[in-house]
């Protein structure tokens, strides 16, 4: 529902903008009200979910989700608009790291446990997709606010459901309020969050520029405080010990390096689709659905090799084909064809994202124990965020400076930005493939409680 909701909505920005009235600026707010809700928030909701119960947190992210959705659509101006996101961006960083907690916490056994988090990587490709089709028909006939209200019954019926099935746990001495580091929690999502606005103000900011200096500065100082805050507190918010493994540690590093490109490089096939070959937003996401069927169909069946020969071998296989689908798809004509130029490649590079996404998740969340589920999955989710913001913003730098550069018509000067980004991406996501071989290849137990909270001694 997160992942359909945000290629829903993207879809509609334009309208949106014409609709209301709205200048780049607000246009930009709308988009980035979401962003700094959604990386801001995602590791203090993962914590939330494990000290107030994962059941409790996720339908409070649903409740907001559903609110936020109204509010959207009645929208009558850009603040409105921008506080709907707001609360979408807020709530999507609620249910994400909840809503795999709950997995992880809900299937002890390893096996069980990786078939659950591929199927829930699906999911989430396939609302992407779906919601990048639907949001063009959604906008073409029934206008930009449908693309919101759609989402109204599938929150009430979660809520309903969620409400139901979903056991409430019992509270013990070592949840709730008097167990939250609110100094910590303070730090974290301000340096994420300083972190992310420093990124998507690149849009209008020099990456030298006071702005862009001054905001990473700041994330930089609420870091160095977080850090500190946590080796000294008798309950950290993020036990610094679980970066003590490699597996985790690893797998994060991993993760990030690999959607620092994998972000980006779909965002730029995407401006090739419409603006170099001329689809509009409907046939654009129409092109991209055989794309993303693989991905679900690819993803759905890696649990099962997950199974007999681990996550490492298959993420690694997974980064090489997707980096080869890059190199592949860079070679795009200007006057290209569906067929030659986007069909082919992109199954390419969507069977590899297929086996690198849930073996990523895999991996980053391996061990976790049940009490910290939504530590291990805001921790994993924080990173993909993040890196995903610092990617787009990279390569779609080194795009627009590559095309500044070169000459010729419209077309081939933006095919030259885009080729030259895709190519940076897929060295990227061949260099992600190298540290993945640092990933231990057993599987990482439980980490024990008292090493999760005993940090400060083995700090010292």
């Amino acid at each position: 529902m997160v992942q359909f909701d945000n290629a829903v909505v993207s879809i509609a920005l334009p309208t949106m903008m014409r609709s209301l009235h709205l200048d780049v600026t607000g246009l930009q707010w709308v988009v980035n009200s979401y962003s700094l809700g959604l990386a801001g928030l995602l590791l203090l909701s993962g914590r939330l979910s494990d000290l107030f119960g994962r059941r409790e947190v996720f339908l409070a992210g649903l409740w907001l989700f559903t609110f936020g959705s109204v509010l959207g659509g009645f929208a009558q101006n850009g603040g409105e608009l921008v506080a709907a996101r707001a609360a979408h961006g807020v709530s999507s960083a609620i249910l994400l790291p909840s809503s795999l907690g709950l997995i992880i916490a809900a299937y002890p056994d390893k096996h069980r446990r990786n078939r659950a988090i591929s199927i829930w990587g699906a999911a989430s490709i396939i609302g992407g997709v779906n919601g990048a089709v639907l949001g063009g028909v959604l906008t073409h006939h029934w206008g930009w606010r449908s693309t919101l209200f759609f989402c109204l019954p599938i929150g009430c019926v979660l809520l309903f459901f969620g409400t139901k099935t979903l056991t409430r746990r019992v509270p013990t001495a070592r949840t709730g309020i008097a167990s939250l580091d609110l100094p910590g929690a303070i730090c974290v999502v301000s340096a994420v969050t300083a972190a992310v606005y420093a990124t998507i103000g690149l849009k209008n900011h020099a990456w030298l520029s006071a702005h862009t200096l001054l905001s990473f500065a700041v994330s930089i100082l609420f870091l160095a405080a977080f850090l500190l805050i946590e080796s000294r507190t008798k309950r950290p918010m993020v036990p610094l010990g679980i970066f003590r493994s490699r597996t985790i540690s690893m797998a994060n590093l991993v993760s990030f390096v690999a959607t620092t490109a994998m972000a980006s490089q779909v965002i730029l096939v995407v401006l090739y689709i419409q603006n170099v070959l001329g689809y509009d937003p409907q046939k654009a996401g129409l092109a991209e659905l055989p794309g993303g069927l693989t991905t679900f169909v690819v993803a759905i069946v890696t649990a099962r090799f997950v199974k007999r020969i681990g996550a490492r071998p298959i993420l690694i296989v997974g980064l090489l084909v997707y980096a080869a689908g890059v190199v592949w798809i860079a070679r795009m004509p200007v006057h290209g064809d569906y067929w030659g130029a986007i069909f082919w490649p992109m199954e390419l590079l969507c069977a590899g994202m297929g086996l690198t996404l849930p073996c990523l998740t895999i991996t980053a969340t391996a061990g976790a124990p049940k009490d910290s589920a939504g530590l291990y999955s805001g921790v994993a989710t924080t990173t993909r965020q993040i890196g995903s913001a610092i990617g787009v913003a990279v390569f779609t730098s080194i795009a627009a400076t590559v095309s500044q550069g070169a000459t010729g018509s419209v077309q081939s000067v933006l095919v030259s930005g885009y080729h030259t980004a895709l190519l940076a991406g897929a060295g990227v996501t061949v260099f992600s493939a190298v540290l993945a071989l640092a990933i231990p290849s057993e599987r990482l137990q439980p980490v024990p409680a008292e090493e999760l909270v005993d940090v400060q001694a083995k700090a010292a």
